[in-house]
């Protein structure tokens, strides 16, 4: 049986320095009144990295499944595209407010945040 591929390995450029390091970027957490200043700065940071497309749809899900073989499979395009946006996701959560987080709950995508 072969290995699984790793879907790390078809990320983008820059996303896994740019994921760690998202929150030392963002010099204010969102709150009810920055959110100009806030989105800018989130923007330039996911536009720089190539990830801005997650956020504002011009990077869509792929499929979740295949077919290969006359098979349904899992599309290990989809797996690392979700890898990536709950990435994404997880940094967004971690720039804003309490007061924000608390409206932020069973947004499933990035974009949808």
């Amino acid at each position: 049986m072969a290995a699984p591929s790793d879907p790390l390995a078809s990320l983008p450029s820059g996303v896994k320095l740019l994921l760690r390091s998202l929150h030392n970027l963002i010099p204010e957490k969102l709150t009810e009144t920055n959110y100009p200043a806030w989105s800018l700065n989130v923007q330039t940071a996911l536009s720089a990295n190539l990830l801005l497309g997650w956020i504002d749809g011009h990077e869509a899900a792929p499929a979740p499944t295949i077919s290969k073989n006359d098979k349904t499979v899992p599309n290990p395009e989809y797996t690392s595209w979700t890898i990536v946006d709950t990435q994404i996701r997880a940094c967004l959560l971690a720039v804003i407010s309490p007061f924000v987080h608390k409206h932020a709950s069973g947004f499933t995508t990035s974009a949808a945040l």
